[in-house]
């Protein structure tokens, strides 16, 4: 029996059920497809249907690909993973083609060559996120291994395709001074969520993860340890973990902080003159989130929303071009010219590690090489 799920834009989760395992456990097997019509809808329904019933019996060491994928996401992926890898895979799979590639083909009849081919050939057609598939291809056939359902892992030495270099475009310290004298004329909140972009270096799911009770206006400082996602399935926002689940403490110019307080206060007064009408979040205990950059009506700020209207402003005020990801380029930038320390740079940005700041922003230093020679020139 199959029902499917609406997940808008086109998308549909299809579920088929095939009863019970020996253990009394529900077997179900679900499927991320698009559809251009209830037509094309009803019969990849079906397709998959019937798919998963001539699939189901399926002896462990014969199995395919895509039924070994399914057990992959059970078994791994959805015990041991965050929501947003388990969506990035399910991208990866299903609307990049790799699941599309190697369905059909059986686990132990993959081998090492066909890997490399695969990759080899994306990248000569300039797909992208080669990288990321293989990533994904690694470790289906890691746990593959692992559980004794292939004899030889095929992705053991092959190298991990490169990363082409990423360009940081960001706005250098005149440009910041022009976009604040800008921000003075916007709407508080998004003056306030740009500003801890370019000042805190802070990422959009951080600025829409801050509570009320992340600010220390004491110490002029916020605790970033949250950050706001939206899972598409259940259709509904939760905070998650900061990414590499490392809380920073982010300091600020006073200034800013009495900025923010401001806002604080104005947000308090509207939320106690909405009253029941207030539309929070609440976490699992019933208690509402103190989310503090949210709607008027106090349900949670979309992340497009954010980046839809940061596009406006740029617009309205015939800014450069750069993202709002590229504020926290800014931010970064302005601190490497200003000579500050790259551990501290990388600690305020939240990266895992060092080598992530240096490979971004190392080549910032340049000029400062340049200023060095300038020490030696009293000597001659």
């Amino acid at each position: 029996m199959a029902s499917y799920e609406d997940l808008g834009f086109g998308k549909f989760k299809i579920y088929v059920e095939l009863g019970y395992d020996e253990r009394g456990n529900r077997k179900r097997r679900t499927k991320t497809i698009t559809a251009t019509s209830e037509r094309d809808l009803n019969k990849k329904i079906r397709d998959f249907e019937i798919k998963c019933f001539n699939e189901k019996d399926e002896p462990i060491d014969n199995i395919k690909f895509s039924s070994f994928v399914d057990r992959w996401i059970k078994n791994h992926v959805e015990p041991n993973l965050t929501l947003t890898s388990k969506e990035a895979y399910e991208y990866l799979l299903n609307d990049c083609g790799v699941l599309e590639h190697f369905e059909k083909m059986k686990m132990k009849d993959i081998k090492k060559y066909h890997i490399v081919e695969y990759l080899a050939n994306e990248q000569t057609e300039g797909k992208p996120l080669i990288p990321n598939k293989y990533l994904l291809l690694k470790s289906i056939f890691a746990r593959a291994f692992e559980w004794d359902v292939i004899k030889i892992n095929p992705t053991s030495g092959i190298k991990e395709p490169k990363r082409e270099k990423r360009t940081v475009d960001y706005y250098n310290e005149s440009e910041l001074n022009h976009l604040f004298k800008v921000l003075e004329n916007c709407y508080p909140k998004h003056r306030i969520m740009i500003k801890l972009a370019a000042i805190g270096g802070l990422r959009r799911g951080e600025i829409l993860g801050i509570r009320e009770e992340s600010i220390d206006y004491e110490n002029n400082s916020i605790y970033i340890d949250k950050q706001l996602r939206y899972d598409k399935n259940k259709k509904q926002f939760y905070l998650a973990p900061v990414k590499n689940k490392k809380p920073r403490t982010v300091y600020f110019p006073k200034e800013f902080m009495d900025e923010l307080e401001k806002y604080h206060l104005q947000f308090k007064a509207r939320r106690m003159q909405m009253g029941n009408l207030w539309k929070g979040i609440y976490d699992d205990d019933g208690d509402m989130i103190n989310l503090l950059l949210v709607r008027d009506d106090g349900y949670p700020t979309h992340l497009n929303t954010m980046r839809n209207e940061w596009d406006k402003i740029k617009k309205r005020y015939n800014l450069k071009h750069i993202t709002f990801h590229q504020l926290r380029h800014s931010c970064a930038s302005l601190m490497v010219k200003k000579g500050i320390n790259f551990k501290v740079i990388q600690e305020r940005l939240g990266h895992a590690n060092i080598g992530i700041t240096l490979d971004l922003y190392s080549h910032l230093e340049e000029d400062q090489h340049k200023e060095s020679v300038n020490v030696f020139e009293q000597l001659f």
